[in-house]
């Protein structure tokens, strides 16, 4: 299960690749979500140490849904039938 130490290590990896693309990542506007199984109190520290927003993974990005089910079809399915 992650905690605190594994989020800073990944903040500082994030931060490491800023500095060797030039290119800067937003963690206000980045999302995480949690398993069930995962403690509120480990969820809130991750969360506070990296700086994101939680989410129920039932969202969006550019169109895509952010989870994906069992089902590739299922989840999918829609780009096939808007097409």
């Amino acid at each position: 299960m992650a905690d605190e130490r594994e989020a800073n290590t990944m903040k500082h990896i994030l931060e490491l690749y800023e500095a060797a693309s030039g290119q800067a990542i937003s963690l206000p506007k980045s999302e995480v979500y949690y398993n069930c199984n995962v403690p509120i109190p480990i969820q809130e520290s991750i969360t506070f140490t990296l700086g994101v927003r939680v989410v129920m993974g039932i969202r969006k990005y550019i169109g895509l849904p952010s989870m994906i089910g069992r089902s590739i079809e299922a989840t999918f399915g829609f780009i096939k039938d808007h097409i």
